[in-house]
């Protein structure tokens, strides 16, 4: 398979197969998306038939499910440029064989592990980058509830991670001494994960630190409500005292000076999160 045949692949959000000059191929049918979906979200391991028919049919496969596979794998093979050097047959089933940078999932994840390394050398301003480019890659759930049950659940893991990221992309930002350009996306982060006590923590501190101490002490009396009437639990240990220390105005949670060349502005197509409630002045 030459260079200039190979296809992109972008699973997280709407399936798409996009060639070497932009065009972004038709795959075929629900079949045919579920399965090459299955197979790039464990890319190089080798998925049974089996498994397969449970990721398109969830239950009760119809008696042609084993045919429609093969079917189906026949199909994206004849679809995509150098498809049957991609879709490899290895004994009970599939696996397919992603070049380097071809599918977002992979880059996603090699980008995550070096924003985490980064951060860990003490090197934030290059974490933030680092992260802000793997964010950009997300487009929204894996086949968008159109995937079933078992695609439905792997996007609801991959959705976790994203969140992990976020919250440490803030994070690292409310290191670097960002504060108030980031309450709008902490706001709106926060009304899409309610019961993130991190993400509010995040949002709590921004406030506090743009000057803000009674909205930052409202969203505490929020999560706090919503807790008790969803859940019938009080906050954490790390949101409690941090609440405690901006209603003390605690000198720990005052903003650190913004480093020179520290980027001001949320990462590219994401939403924006809070860092862990924790982490301003420690459970």
């Amino acid at each position: 398979m030459t260079e200039r045949r190979l296809a992109r692949f972008n699973i997280l959000g709407t399936l798409e197969v996009v060639t070497a000059d932009g065009e972004v191929l038709p795959t075929g049918g629900p079949v045919q998306e579920r399965v090459l979906v299955a197979l790039l979200l464990s890319p190089a391991r080798v998925l049974p038939v089996s498994r397969l028919v449970e990721v398109v049919w969830d239950e009760e496969p119809p008696a042609t499910a084993t045919h429609q596979i093969r079917k189906a794998v026949a199909e994206l093979r004849r679809r995509i440029p150098g498809g049957r050097e991609l879709i490899v047959t290895e004994g009970p089933g599939y696996r397919v064989a992603v070049g380097p940078g071809l599918l977002d999932l992979t880059v996603f994840s090699d980008l995550l592990r070096d924003a985490r390394r980064q951060a860990a050398d003490h090197r934030p301003e290059e974490a933030v980058e680092t992260l802000r480019e793997a964010l950009s890659l997300w487009r929204g759930a894996v086949l968008v509830g159109s995937g079933g049950a078992v695609i439905t659940a792997a996007s609801a893991a991959l959705e976790d991670r994203r969140l992990a990221a976020l919250e440490l992309f803030f994070e690292l930002r409310l290191e670097l001494g960002d504060s108030g350009d980031l309450v709008g996306d902490l706001r709106d982060l926060v009304a899409d994960h309610p019961f993130q006590e991190a993400f509010r923590g995040q949002l709590m501190l921004a406030l506090h630190r743009s000057g803000r101490q009674s909205e930052a002490l409202t969203e505490f009396t929020r999560v706090r409500e919503l807790l008790a009437e969803e859940l019938g639990v009080d906050p954490g240990t790390g949101l409690a005292t941090l609440y405690e220390g901006i209603l003390r105005n605690s000198p720990e949670l005052a903003a650190p000076s913004p480093r020179s060349g520290a980027r001001q502005d949320p990462p590219v197509g994401t939403p924006a999160p809070p860092a862990p409630a924790a982490a301003p002045s420690g459970p």
